[in-house]
Formats: C-alpha cells, structure tokens, sequence
C-alpha cells in the first residue's frame, strides 16, 4: 500500500498535490489517502490498483492549470461545443484492467466555474468548465465502492466502453443550479451491476447511453446491466433515462428503484441532437416507485431532433410500479421507426397537476407539456396495459382520459378507468 504523504502529499486544501499522488499511483497498489483535503488535477490510475479514502480524506478537483489531461489525450475523448466542457478529467482509467475507488469523498469544485445565475430560470449561466470526475474509457474489472461524490461541474461518473463493473454504496450530491450535472452515465459498457446507490443532481441522475461512435467499427452495445436498491432524484431532468448515441442498449433490469422527487420517472429516447439513434430492446422495471412529475417518456424523436429515426423500442416490460404524477406520460413513435411490446403492469398513480399544460412552466423549466390524459400515445404498434388504475387526487374536470391514442394499437387488459379511452 502507497500513501499519498510519503510521497509528498501535503491534504492541506491548498497546495496542490496532483504530482505527489500521481507518483503514489505509479509505484503500483492501492493508494491511500488519510485524513485531509487533497487539491488535484488530473490522476491517471494504473492496472492493479486503485484510490482508498479514509473516512475524513477528501480529493478536491481544484488542480494548477497545467495538471489537466489535454482534450486530445485519448481519441475516444473530447471537448463538447455545446455544452462548453473542456474535456478535463479529476480521475481518469484508459485501458486499465483490475482498477477501483473506495471511501472517502470526491469533490468536483463546481463554483470555481459557475457563479452568474441566468434570469429566466434557477441555473447558473452556462460557461465552459471541466468535464467528468470519473473517466473510465475501455477499461475493465472495475471497482467504485462506499464513496461520496459532490459538486460536479459537469458529470460525475462516466464509463465509455467498459465491461465487467461493480458501483455500489455510491452517494452523489451535485448542486441542481449546475446544467447537465449527471450522476451516473454508462455509455456501451458490458456487465455491470450498479447497487446501493443514491443519487441526487439537477440533470439526469443515471443514464444508460449507446454512443458507439468513438469506439470504432465494432458495435459496443450496452448490455447486461443490473440497477438495483438504489435511490435516484433529478431537480429538472430524468431519474433514468435511456438513449443517445447510433448503438444498441439491450437486456438491462432496473429493479426496487425509489424516485423521491423528479421532473421525469424514466424517459427512453432514442435520438437526441439529431443523432442516428439507438435501438433498446428487452428492457425491464420492477418494484418501482416514482414521485414526480411526468412517470414516464418514450418517444422514437426528442423534441430538438428533425431527422427520420429508424429505430425501434421493442420488449419493455413496467411492472408492479406505484406513484404520483402531474403530467401526461408519452409514447411517441413515428412513421419510420418502431415502438412495441411495451407492456405495463399492476400499475397505480394517483395524479394530480392541471390536465394541459405549455412546454415551459411559470418557473422557466422546460419540459412541462402535458394533454388532458395520463398517457398520451401516438404512432405506436403495440402497446398492452394490464391492471393499470389512475387515481384522480387534483382538478378532476381539466383531465379528460387514462389513454388517449393516435394511430396506435392499445390492449386494455383488467382495467378499471374511471374516465376512460379514448381513441381517434
């Protein structure tokens, strides 16, 4: 074991240590840190080893300027335009094997890049800034555990092209003022499993994303995924979101997820920026339950995307989910792509919100559109609801219809709706 002070580390908060600890991770092991406030740039982590913090040790990403990785230091890596990050990393793993975080805290140091507020909503101004905390790119027999992550100016776990993983006990705060703050983002990984977890960020608080671009010829799909007994919360953005990217996301089970509080339950997209799109099959969602605004979000073309989608969802199973919403759930499909087998199961909300509603609400989040039904659905080939129940809690005249539906086919099974289908 290396620790970081016998190698020149000072845990002052001030002095930066970048260089001490990166010469503790290149003699090889697991390195650790103890008690104190480590300022970094960016740390490379070696095959075999690995980052313990002691309880009380915190990693701050606050290093000199010359202690950030170039953009350019990996080809998978990159600067993003529009959403001004440097494509700087604290922590970065590129084609390691046998790699691991443990304990401690992790602190992203957001307000060292934000500090003007915008005037027509509560985000900070959008400035360029670092990129991820965590940088995991083609690497494998990853380890994160018992770690809490904070204040991320951009995202604070991502892992691009990995495979055989483990995320348990991870705690994110981000501070929901700072744009597209995710909290997990898995981009074409293999063999994970994401436990214990609790998240809270104002952008989306996990992600399963099928971004192959970067990866080369092969197709990467994201599959075999396990999320399970984990919390997740997002200020303006989605508890889960699956999409972005022209890949393949298949064979994922979300089971026993609590969602306090959200603008979206669980979105699947499956273009977003006018992207290729990706195909997400034989996906499932158990034992939920969702405190938000809009449950649920499936839809073949996202709102800025105005290019034909050939892709299809197809396969996805809601079951025994139970919750509060304000806004319609949508299922969108096209004329190109497909949407079907969707089927959801002993399914009860109690719903409140105002029945139609305009895209951006009173406080500036975007967003906020909804019908005068629970589910609206449109350009869908199959879709089956089955013991689904929809308690009507707030405004009972504004909301017309459970279902409502256009050019789709729509299986009612053990209904018991109270204001009915409706079909045209």
């Amino acid at each position: 074991m290396q620790n970081v002070k016998d190698f020149g580390a000072i845990g002052d908060g001030k002095t930066s240590d970048t260089k001490a600890i990166q010469r503790a991770i290149d003699a090889g092991g697991e390195v650790l840190f103890p008690p104190g406030v480590y300022k970094s740039g960016t740390l490379y982590l070696r095959s075999h080893g690995g980052l313990h913090l002691e309880p009380g040790a915190v990693l701050l990403s606050a290093g000199d300027d010359d202690e950030w990785n170039d953009a350019e230091f990996c080809p998978q890596n990159y600067a993003s335009v529009n959403e001004k990050t440097n494509g700087r990393h604290l922590i970065v793993a590129y084609q390691c094997e046998d790699v691991f975080i443990r304990g401690g805290k992790i602190d992203g140091s957001c307000l060292n890049w934000f500090d003007e507020m915008n005037d027509y909503n509560p985000l900070f101004k959008l400035k360029m800034r670092n990129g991820q905390l965590l940088f995991f790119c083609e690497s494998h027999d990853i380890r994160i555990e018992n770690c809490d992550m904070c204040n991320a100016p951009y995202w604070h776990c991502f892992l691009h092209g990995c495979e055989h993983v483990l995320i348990s006990g991870l705690r994110i705060r981000g501070d929901i003022r700072v744009p597209c703050n995710d909290g997990i983002d898995i981009d074409c990984c293999r063999f994970v499993t994401v436990q214990n977890c609790e998240i809270e960020t104002g952008d989306d608080a996990f992600t399963l994303r099928g971004n192959n671009k970067r990866l080369g010829e092969t197709l990467r799909p994201c599959e075999f995924i396990s999320v399970s007994n984990c919390m997740f919360s997002s200020c303006y953005g989605d508890a889960i979101r699956l999409g972005v990217g022209n890949g393949l996301i298949r064979n994922c089970n979300f089971d026993n997820i609590i969602v306090p509080k959200s603008n979206i339950g669980i979105e699947l997209a499956s273009s977003y920026w006018g992207e290729e799109g990706v195909t997400m099959e034989n996906i499932s969602f158990d034992n939920i339950r969702l405190n938000v605004c809009r449950p649920f979000k499936i839809l073949l073309e996202a709102e800025n995307c105005h290019c034909k989608i050939y892709t299809h969802i197809k396969n996805v199973d809601f079951t025994n989910i139970r919750g509060r919403g304000e806004l319609s759930t949508e299922i969108f499909g096209n004329t190109t792509g497909e949407i079907s087998g969707l089927r959801f199961k002993d399914v009860y909300f109690d719903y409140y919100g105002k029945g139609p509603a305009p895209n951006v609400d009173e406080n500036g989040y975007w967003c906020k559109e909804s019908t005068a039904a629970a589910f609206t659905i449109r350009n869908v080939q199959d879709v089956t609801f089955d013991d689904v129940n929809i308690n009507w809690c707030q405004n009972q005249d504004l909301w017309l219809y459970e279902v409502e539906a256009e050019k789709s086919k729509v299986n009612l099974k053990n209904c018991q709706f109270e204001k009915g289908f409706y079909e045209f």
